[in-house]
């Protein structure tokens, strides 16, 4: 069983927990520096490509914004 784990990175808010859904069995939320929140269900395989891909969507929501 694993444990959720948090992480800060670039100001937003990340959370990873093992959720089963499909084929992943990890999900995410991710909250930016405003509050607003997104939860992505098929986060992952594991715990970290689940962090991974969160770090990517913050990525690609700051591209977006400039």
């Amino acid at each position: 069983m694993s444990i959720p784990i948090s992480d800060t990175y670039k100001g937003w808010t990340i959370s990873v927990k093992a959720e089963k859904n499909m084929c992943a069995d990890f999900s995410f939320d991710i909250t930016d520096p405003s509050g607003r929140s997104q939860h992505v269900a098929m986060g992952g395989d594991n715990q970290q490509r689940a962090m991974e891909r969160a770090r990517e969507m913050i990525d690609m929501e700051l591209a977006i914004q400039e």
